[in-house]
């Protein structure tokens, strides 16, 4: 019996819990490629638009959205630690199922990630087969400067789960895969590093082991949290903002 599996891949998002947000438009940067299509003066009326949606929790953790694809996802926002958030594939569709570690395969993006699998598996981790036929549960990220995360998925049941990080794009091939954690039994936690470069969009999905690779895979309850230092998760819009204050 196996357990739950966390996918991380390349385009930002995970939340925190509500916070404290106050920030001024002198606070905040807008990416360099945003800035200069405009004047100083639509600039000036960006940042303070931008500070306001923030402020009003239009824009931060108030609005944290994963998804059950990565690309209905929006960016998580908040300083880390991430603290332990409280989700669930239940309700959830099975989109996402890379190929299992028959043969040792391992996910094929350049990132640095260093996550776990079936005995023989390289440093970047591989699945199970079964595991990937359960639903799943999306996550995105950015962080504003390049930092070392460590993204630990803990089951709150009894269900099998894994995790990957995929970078980009989430689908079944290995060329999105930049790591993945699926070693453990049901009810066990999952985690893998990230070496995060800053702006770049991650994402993190947890999905379900099946035995004999039997779908519907298990779904359940489970806790996603983010550690690191020296950054913080960011909107796409913006290259960093202060939180609290």
């Amino acid at each position: 019996m196996k357990r739950l599996v966390l996918l991380v891949a390349a385009t930002c998002l995970l939340g925190g819990a509500v916070q404290a947000v106050a920030i001024t438009p002198a606070e905040v940067k807008v990416k360099k490629a945003i800035a200069d299509t405009m004047t100083a003066q639509e600039l000036a009326a960006y940042k303070q638009r931008l500070a306001d949606r923030v402020n009003q929790g239009l824009l931060g953790p108030k609005l944290r959205v994963p998804a059950d694809t990565c690309t209905a996802a929006t960016p998580e926002i908040g300083t880390l630690p991430y603290a332990p958030a409280a989700d669930t594939t239940v309700g959830q569709v099975d989109n996402f199922d890379l190929p299992a570690d028959t043969t040792n395969p391992t996910c094929a993006v350049g990132a640095t990630c260093t996550g776990a699998g079936p005995a023989g598996s390289l440093p970047a981790g591989a699945i199970y087969t079964g595991t990937g036929t359960g639903p799943d549960r999306a996550y995105r990220i950015i962080t504003n400067a390049n930092c070392a995360l460590t993204i630990t998925m803990d089951p709150t049941g009894a269900q099998d789960l894994a995790l990957i990080v995929y970078q980009a794009n989430c689908s079944s091939s290995l060329a999105d895969c930049a790591c993945v954690d699926d070693t453990g039994v049901g009810g066990v936690a999952e985690s893998v590093v990230l070496s995060a470069v800053a702006g770049t969009t991650y994402f993190v999905v947890i999905d379900g082991y099946s035995t004999g690779a039997t779908p519907p895979g298990p779904s359940g309850p489970f806790t996603l949290s983010i550690t690191g230092t020296g950054c913080a998760l960011v909107p796409v819009e913006l290259q960093s903002f202060s939180v609290g204050r």
